[in-house]
């Protein structure tokens, strides 16, 4: 509620509270203070239903940055895609603590011509066996092993996934707020530009400017509209990328609410005490380089397993079947390969060769992180003096707008300078914006790199 409204509110009840003094209805009243009371009651009452009926009207929706996420989390395709590689590997994980255990076949025929059999003059034509197969402890041991590392991976692979949608997300999202205000420094830019126009029609139909100006502030003002109308087309394709990160369905309107965008982000994340031994704890690809070398580790191990013999163990029953004696058979033993060519042996220097590479891509991880971190930071501090700069050039504008208002009423200054003036200052205004634009996308670059902004903004941990 303005303080306009609040005053003549206020009036309007002390006029009211007059007349109810105790006194004032004793004295004689004229009838023309009480039709301009009546009238002034009117008038007031009209206003202040306007006012309310205008501060109903809300330009903004309800689809904050932490809704955004949450919605994402839900209707996401590519999220949910990425969690279903998670349901895939644990399934793989139970199928190797099956192969613990032994696996048994049930085989049956039916024969419509068989051999004759010497000892079984009529032999049945049906014939059933039940045998066992495909049994190595070690080697499901090792599987085990190696599944549920896959299953950490998968798990780290879809936390990866949502820290990067979330971070573009959030630069979708602040540029669509970003934008918002550009458009809105910018059509005040396009109101002054026709202001310009105007101005000049008039005094060129008075004589008193050449049509040379006049032509130069009209192309002014179309290039203005161009801008604003390019500007507009670029917000509807930031939103259109937000929808689609976001799994909102691109026919429908998204009533965004990007009041406090930086705040509704970050929520007080300025990446001040960051280290980069943070980085190196919480960085989501250096852990899953990290899962990848432990990963490789049991492959080298599992290499090793193959030179040992394996456990054998036999149970079959026949029954009825062809050049061979009815019955169960159960047998323990040892199976193990003489000669192979070394292949076994290769494969465990193949085994280990593939564990140093990933020790070595690991390290290349690491000091491409402290790079960037290092970028990072100088690129922070940077922004910030940036935007400290832009602020205080803003304020010259105004200040520079001040006098050239008063120039321009004095008669010092014409009616095209002092609209320059004023364009500068929005213009100013609208550097603010951009430059702390830049300073929120480090800040979120910084928190992506540092194990996802979803683990710094309450209002978005998954």
């Amino acid at each position: 509620m303005s303080a306009l409204h609040q005053s003549a509110i206020n009036c309007k009840r002390s006029v009211v509270l007059g007349f109810l003094r105790p006194g004032i209805l004793s004295r004689p009243v004229s009838p023309l203070l009480l039709l301009l009371t009546l009238l002034s009651l009117v008038f007031l009452s009209s206003n202040s239903l306007a006012n309310t009926g205008s501060q109903s009207n809300d330009p903004f929706g309800y689809f904050d940055f932490p809704t955004c996420v949450r919605y994402a989390f839900v209707h996401s395709e590519s999220l949910l895609s990425n969690k279903l590689d998670i349901q895939v590997a644990s399934i793989d994980l139970k199928d190797a603590h099956s192969e613990l255990m032994p696996t048994f076949q049930l085989v049956t025929r039916y024969y419509f011509i068989r051999t004759d059999d010497a000892n079984n003059p009529n032999p049945s034509k049906f014939n059933v066996q039940f045998q066992m197969t495909n049994w190595n402890p070690y080697e499901a041991l090792i599987k085990i092993r190696a599944k549920s590392i896959f299953v950490d991976l998968a798990k780290l692979a879809h936390f990866d996934k949502i820290s990067e949608n979330v971070a573009q997300m959030a630069k979708l999202f602040y540029s669509v707020n970003t934008l918002q205000s550009t458009i809105r420094g910018q059509k005040q830019i396009l109101a002054i530009h026709n202001n310009k126009v105007n101005f000049g029609k008039s005094k060129f139909d008075q004589g008193n400017t050449d049509s040379f100006t006049l032509q130069s502030w009209t192309n002014s003002l179309k290039a203005q509209q161009l801008k604003v109308k390019s500007l507009e087309r670029e917000l509807d394709q930031k939103i259109s990328l937000l929808k689609s990160l976001m799994g909102y369905h691109h026919d429908y309107h998204l009533p965004l609410d990007t009041r406090d965008a930086a705040n509704q982000i970050l929520n007080g994340f300025n990446g001040r005490w960051m280290t980069f031994a943070d980085i190196q704890g919480r960085n989501i690809k250096l852990k899953m380089a990290a899962k990848k070398e432990q990963a490789q580790s049991v492959m080298v191990t599992g290499a090793y397993l193959q030179l040992v013999p394996k456990p054998l163990f036999v149970f079959t029953d026949n029954k009825n079947t062809p050049n061979t004696t009815s019955g169960v058979n159960m047998a323990l033993g040892l199976d193990y390969i003489l000669w192979d060519g070394f292949k076994r042996v290769r494969d465990i220097s193949r085994q280990k060769f593939k564990a140093q590479q990933l020790e070595i891509d690991r390290k290349q991880l690491s000091e491409k992180l402290y790079s960037d971190f290092k970028k990072i930071r100088g690129e922070i501090e940077s922004t910030g003096e940036q935007s400290s700069l832009s602020r205080e050039q803003a304020k010259l504008a105004d200040l520079a707008e001040e006098k050239a208002a008063i120039l321009y009423k004095s008669g010092t200054m014409d009616y095209g300078e002092y609209s320059d003036q004023r364009i500068k200052t929005v213009e100013a205004h609208l550097n603010v914006a951009n430059d702390l634009q830049n300073r929120v996308f480090e800040l979120i670059d910084l928190a992506t790199m540092a194990g996802g902004l979803n683990k710094y903004n309450a209002a978005i941990r998954y």
